[in-house]
């Protein structure tokens, strides 16, 4: 059997075709996803077309597909009019209206406060607040839904949207135990409750998972990302810590068991069990800046210095990592700050005579990026940690960084694996497809 899964990414869209008895990925396609200027919106309607193309060109080749299934990226919405057809950009998880003022604090800080849910700015009900509070809320939109819940509705010509359990917790607003967003409370706070769509309760028939068929192909609705790369990388392993590492980056642990957990998230998992979340701002971008940075000093030296070649920061940077194993220079990189805590940006210290060089300084940075991804660990409750005995990697952002990976392992303490199947993500969402299509 043959599924297809389709992740679509912050920076890219991708979709792969999995063999699901053998685990293994038989071909895939990639394509960028871009922000609309001036912001951290995208063109909802763009990400449909160029989806519909990569799967016109991989079924036009004829395989056989027993289902699509389709990861997305989290927290972000647009809206749909009765029609199902969008009405708006895609808010991403990464716009930032949710920090509009409002009676004196942000409106996530407001919503936080007044509903008992934590929420941050770019969580779908912060950014569906602030918007009504601007009056931006599209006078024809009946509906708001995330975006691979929209891909599903054109592929297969519905109306009105649902969302999986793990995508409607991403929101905010979302009862664990009752599985249903708390309207009551949202209504009380002032949110425009009309726009929610249908939550799909874990425990309902696989075919009720279905949006429909393309082609004659069911579609799933859709999953979020974070649980579709955890599915993806390590099934329902409950010894393992997965670290992803892409445009931002999670730690997250799967348990069957819901307990209470003072810092990060508790996200709903596929079937059962929950994922727990420690989520930064800061991951792959993080280290491009670095990269950038290197190139940046190099384009003002001469020409006869570089010998007329152009600087690849990446290569860059790894070379210099290789010069220095270790470092008391001290280096934090959050450059995109903390979620919730915006202000809390990158910090350099112990700067001394015999480590100032440029070595010490990208070992330092690297070495702070797995410090901060160690510190999301240690968020974690005692008896959700005990019995983690490996750690598996995930996203572009580790896979492509040997030397980061060396740094997380040094920090945890435990040997990493970089996952079996690559865009875990995708492969995630295609190996739950294959899940739900034997019943």
């Amino acid at each position: 059997m043959k599924t297809i899964g389709i992740d679509i990414g912050t920076t890219s869209i991708v979709l792969v075709l999995l063999d699901c008895e053998r685990r293994e990925i038989t071909d895939s396609r990639c394509e960028a996803n871009h922000f609309l200027p001036g912001g951290f919106r995208q063109d909802p309607d763009r990400i449909v077309d160029l989806v519909v193309e990569m799967l016109g060109r991989l079924l036009e080749e004829g395989e056989e597909v027993s289902g699509i299934g389709i990861s997305s990226q989290m927290h972000g919405i647009l809206y749909v009019d009765e029609a199902g057809r969008a009405v708006s950009d895609f808010y991403t998880w990464k716009d930032d209206c949710g920090e509009d003022c409002f009676r004196g604090k942000s409106c996530a800080d407001y919503l936080s406060e007044s509903t008992g849910y934590p929420m941050f700015s770019g969580y779908g009900t912060v950014t569906h607040f602030a918007l009504g509070r601007r009056d931006e809320v599209p006078k024809n939109g009946k509906y708001f839904t995330g975006i691979g819940d929209y891909l599903a509705m054109r592929l297969c010509g519905v109306s009105e949207p649902a969302a999986d359990a793990t995508m409607a917790a991403s929101f905010g607003g979302y009862d664990l135990c009752r599985e249903a967003f708390d309207l009551e409370r949202l209504e009380k706070a002032g949110v425009l409750i009309s726009f929610y769509p249908a939550v799909l309760k874990r425990g309902v028939k696989a075919g009720s998972r279905m949006a429909g068929r393309y082609r004659g192909i069911p579609v799933f609705w859709s999953v979020g990302d974070n649980q579709a790369s955890f599915f993806g990388a390590a099934g329902r392993s409950e010894d393992a810590v997965c670290v992803n590492v892409g445009t931002g980056s999670q730690v997250s642990l799967f348990d069957r068991r819901r307990l209470p957990c003072r810092w990060g998230e508790v996200r709903p998992f596929p079937g059962e069990g929950y994922l727990y979340v420690q989520a930064s701002l800061n991951g792959g971008k993080v280290y491009e800046r670095l990269a950038l940075f290197l190139e940046e000093i190099c384009s003002v030296l001469p020409e006869e210095c570089l010998s007329g070649m152009r600087v690849n920061g990446y290569d860059l940077a790894q070379r210099l990592l290789r010069q220095k194993e270790s470092t008391d220079l001290s280096v934090y990189p959050s450059l995109y700050g903390a979620r919730g805590r915006k202000k809390r940006f990158g910090v350099i210290e112990n700067i001394t005579e015999k480590n100032f060089h440029p070595s010490d300084l990208v070992r330092a940075y690297v070495a702070g990026m797995a410090a901060e991804l160690h510190d999301m660990y240690g968020g974690f409750p005692d008896g959700l940690c005990g019995g983690r005995r490996k750690i598996i990697a995930s996203g572009n952002g580790i896979r492509k960084n040997e030397l980061l990976r060396q740094e997380i392992e040094r920090q945890f303490g435990m040997p990493l694996y970089l996952s079996g199947l690559a865009e875990e993500a995708a492969a995630g969402a295609a190996c739950l497809a294959g899940e739900w299509s034997l019943f």
